[in-house]
């Protein structure tokens, strides 16, 4: 559990660092990835919107403006939002960690997330997977442009050096940008495999 402490104390640094450096590129089509089985397990957090980027707000028809708890958020220009309120949870986020081959030590690590319908679809995903085991750590990245979109996933395989328990975390700076420049950000949902 020791190393579990130290991954979440490497994800506050790290998604921090992640999310004062972004810069959306032009959005672009992306292959969907397969779903994990529906049989199987995995962990499901809330994201929430932290901000907007207001160069992709301007570029699509939105104007910003900051809600009772200061946090901004874009509306098409002229539109008329009630007391200035909008959700704050634009969707979940998940990552799926799961032994494919334990002789091996051999894992799949499937990550993504879900923008709420009612939202414009997600135009740039800045994601990142730590991964700690017995043996060390590594992350697994993605910096993705993409066509508005309310889904996105990825898979990476991860293999441990040995046997034991490992553990997946989505750094706390994973974000997903929306079309009207919403910033929804993840909250670092986590898994576990044996291996």
């Amino acid at each position: 559990m020791r190393f579990r402490a130290s991954l979440r104390a490497a994800v506050m640094v790290a998604g921090m660092a992640m999310a004062a450096g972004l810069s959306p590129a032009a959005a672009h089509a992306a292959a969907p990835a397969a779903q994990p089985d529906p049989a199987s397990t995995y962990i499901v957090t809330p994201m929430k919107r932290v901000g907007v980027d207001h160069k992709i707000a301007e570029a699509n028809g939105y104007e910003v403006r900051v809600d009772s708890n200061g946090v901004e958020y874009a509306v098409k220009k002229g539109a008329i939002t009630p007391l200035n309120e909008v959700p704050g949870e634009c969707g979940s986020s998940f990552v799926y960690f799961t032994a494919v081959d334990t002789s091996k030590h051999y894992t799949s690590i499937y990550t993504g997330y879900t923008i709420r319908s009612d939202w414009p679809g997600a135009v740039y995903t800045n994601w990142a997977v730590g991964v700690i085991d017995n043996y060390g750590s590594s992350t697994k990245t993605w910096n993705d442009p993409s066509t508005p979109t309310h889904f996105w996933a990825k898979t990476k395989g991860f293999t441990s050096s040995g046997p034991g328990w490992a553990y997946a975390d989505v750094f706390l700076g994973s974000i997903a940008t929306l079309s009207n420049g919403t910033i929804c950000y993840s909250h670092g949902p986590s898994a576990s495999a044996y291996l």
